[in-house]
């Protein structure tokens, strides 16, 4: 395989740097990282531009190979457009100047259809939050209920005795608690509304930002 070698003059501390890097450097600094990094090269691509094996610069990045002359002559082309850092570069949070401007349609609709599924999530949220405080009235108004006096068994109508225990079942179910599955859908629900509505706020913002533009 052939490497891609073009004649630039490598700059003295390029140079040094075939002799004076430590063979264990962190991969998280390693200037063959940091070269893949910034350039968005996997190790096979940079492989092939510098006409090594992959396990080369696996090596080279991993610290258990030093960097040759020869790679770093490769190298020189890139190294020139380095950041000074020597952390690797993170990827950018922005797009470059000069890219076309988005399909505002197309954002609008995602923005519309974030808000809909948010306004779902929140009507949800709100009939659970509902039954929640409900059941919390009832039960805290369960003990004077159940303090009310049944009738006696003994001089009651049976229709009577079956009314009191429906009632005292009655009177419990509604003082139930949501139960645990209900109370999760509630917290995952209320995250999930937040998120849209974060999401059409960025979208609403970026349509502005087109439209100035």
């Amino acid at each position: 395989m052939y490497g891609i070698f073009i004649k630039t003059k490598i700059p003295y501390n390029f140079q040094r740097l075939a002799v004076t890097m430590p063979r264990r450097s962190a991969p998280s600094v390693s200037l063959v990282a940091r070269v893949r990094a910034w350039f968005g090269l996997r190790q096979a691509e940079l492989a092939l531009f510098l006409g090594v094996s992959p396990a080369l610069v696996q090596h080279l990045e991993s610290g258990q190979r030093a960097l040759t002359a020869g790679v770093v002559q490769a190298l020189a082309p890139l190294l020139a457009h380095l950041p000074a850092s020597l952390a690797a570069p993170e990827p950018a949070a922005s797009l470059p100047p000069g890219t076309p401007a988005p399909e505002s349609a197309e954002l609008d609709f995602r923005r519309r259809v974030c808000l809909q599924q948010a306004a779902r999530c929140r009507a949800e949220l709100a009939a659970l939050a509902l039954h929640a405080h409900v059941a919390q009235r009832w039960a805290q108004a369960l003990p004077t209920l159940l303090a009310i006096a049944p009738p006696d068994p003994a001089t009651a109508e049976p229709d009577a005795i079956e009314l009191a225990v429906w009632r005292t079942g009655w009177l419990h179910r509604r003082a139930r608690p949501l139960p645990v599955g209900a109370a999760t859908r509630w917290h995952l629900l209320a995250a999930r509304a937040t998120a849209l509505e974060a999401e059409a706020a960025v979208l609403a913002a970026a349509l502005e930002a087109a439209s100035v533009g």
